[in-house]
C-alpha cells in the first residue's frame, strides 16, 4: 500500500503536539508546517497540494487555513480540538469564542473538516453549546502518554506538585491561586508550582505564597519528568480544562491525583484520586493531606497504562486517518 502523505500544521509545539506528529510518522510521510501567520499560507498550500490530508491541532487560524486549502485541492482534513479553541468563558477572559471573528473561523473548521477529534467527550458539548455544531464526524480520541518515559523511579517522593504556565487567566483557570493558598494549611509539606513566568501574575502569586511553596520556571521535558518523580501528589484543581496532559503524565509517574470534576479531569482520574470543588481551598488542603498519605500512586499509573497509552492513541489515529483517506 502506498504510504500516506500528511501536511501537519501547528502554531505551537507542545509535547502533546510533538507526540502526535511522531505517531503519524509511524505510518505516513509527514510534511511539517509551522504556522506563523498569513505569511505561512504559501508554504501551507504547497504542503497540502503534495499531501493526501492536512492534520492540525486546535481549530484556530492555522486549522482554518489548512481546512480551506484541503477543500480547495480536494484533500482530506483532520483537526484535533484541545479546549481553548471551542471555549467561551468571558468571566475568565478565555476561549476562541469570545471574539466573533476567531469564533467564525473556528466554526468553519468544525463544520467542514472531514474529522474533528476531541480529546474528551466533554468537548462535544462545548462545540454544540458555543458553535452550534453537532456532527457524526466528531469523534473522541483521548490523549496517549509515553508510559515508558513517564514512569516512576525508586527515588524519594516528597513534593505536592502542579504544572501550568502562570498567566493572569491561568491563575484562576488552572486553580493556581487555590493551590498556593492550600499550602498555608499544610506547612509541613513542600509545594512546587512549575510554570512561573516573569510577569505580574507570578508576582501576585509569590506575594500570597507561604514559605513552603516554590515557584519554578517552565522546565524541559527531562526536568519535568524528574519533578513528577519527586512528587507524591499532583494537583489539578482547574475551573476550565480539556484533557490536561500534565495530569496524565504525573499519574503515569505514580503521583496520587487531586482534581476538580471539570471536563477531562475525572476522565483521567476516575476512582484513583481525590476530588474537590473549584476554588475550595480548605477542601483542597484536606484532599492533598489525604492523597499524601495514600498508596494509590500505582493505581493511578495503572489507569494511564490501561486507558491512555501512547500505543492506543497511535492505533486510533492510524485507523481513523487511513479509514478516511483510503475510503
Amino acid at each position: 500500500m502506498k504510504r500516506l502523505r500528511i501536511a501537519f500544521v501547528a502554531s505551537s509545539d507542545s509535547t502533546f503536539i510533538q507526540r502526535d506528529r511522531e505517531m503519524l510518522r509511524r505510518f505516513a510521510a509527514v510534511r511539517d508546517v509551522r504556522w506563523t501567520g498569513i505569511r505561512s499560507i504559501p508554504r501551507l498550500a504547497w504542503a497540502v497540494i503534495r499531501s493526501d490530508a492536512a492534520f492540525a491541532w486546535f481549530a484556530l487560524d492555522h486549522a482554518y487555513g489548512a481546512c480551506r486549502l484541503a477543500r480547495l485541492f480536494r484533500r482530506k482534513s483532520f483537526v484535533v480540538i484541545g479546549g481553548v479553541d471551542v471555549a467561551n468563558v468571558p468571566g475568565l477572559g478565555y476561549g476562541a469564542y469570545i471574539d466573533p471573528k476567531t469564533a467564525a473561523r473556528s466554526r468553519y473548521v468544525l463544520v467542514h473538516a472531514d474529522r474533528i477529534l476531541v480529546v474528551d467527550d466533554s468537548l462535544r458539548e462545548e462545540i454544540a453549546r458555543n458553535a452550534g455544531v453537532r456532527r457524526p464526524e466528531i469523534v473522541t480520541v483521548p490523549l496517549g502518554f509515553d508510559t515508558d518515559f513517564f514512569s516512576p523511579d525508586l527515588g524519594p517522593r516528597q513534593d505536592v506538585l502542579t504544572v501550568g504556565y502562570v498567566t493572569d487567566v491561568n491563575v484562576r483557570r488552572k486553580g493556581l491561586e487555590t493551590f498556593v493558598k492550600a499550602a498555608r494549611s499544610l506547612p509541613d509539606l513542600p509545594f512546587v508550582l512549575v510554570g512561573a513566568m516573569p510577569n505580574s501574575a507570578t508576582d501576585r502569586l509569590r506575594e500570597i505564597s507561604p514559605a513552603n511553596v516554590r515557584l519554578v520556571p517552565p522546565l524541559s521535558v527531562r526536568d519535568l519528568l524528574e519533578a513528577y518523580r519527586r512528587a507524591r501528589v499532583y494537583v489539578q484543581v482547574s475551573e476550565y480544562e480539556g484533557l490536561p496532559s500534565a495530569l496524565g503524565e504525573a499519574m503515569a509517574c505514580g503521583c496520587v491525583p487531586v482534581g476538580t470534576r471539570t471536563a477531562g479531569i475525572p476522565t483521567l482520574i476516575d476512582d484513583t484520586g481525590f476530588y474537590v470543588d473549584v476554588g475550595d481551598v480548605e477542601a483542597t488542603a484536606n484532599a492533598i493531606r489525604a492523597a499524601y498519605a495514600s498508596p494509590r500512586g500505582n493505581i493511578a499509573r495503572d489507569r494511564i497504562l490501561e486507558r491512555f497509552s501512547h500505543e492506543r492513541r497511535r492505533r486510533n489515529l492510524q485507523e481513523l486517518v487511513e479509514g478516511v483517506v483510503l475510503a
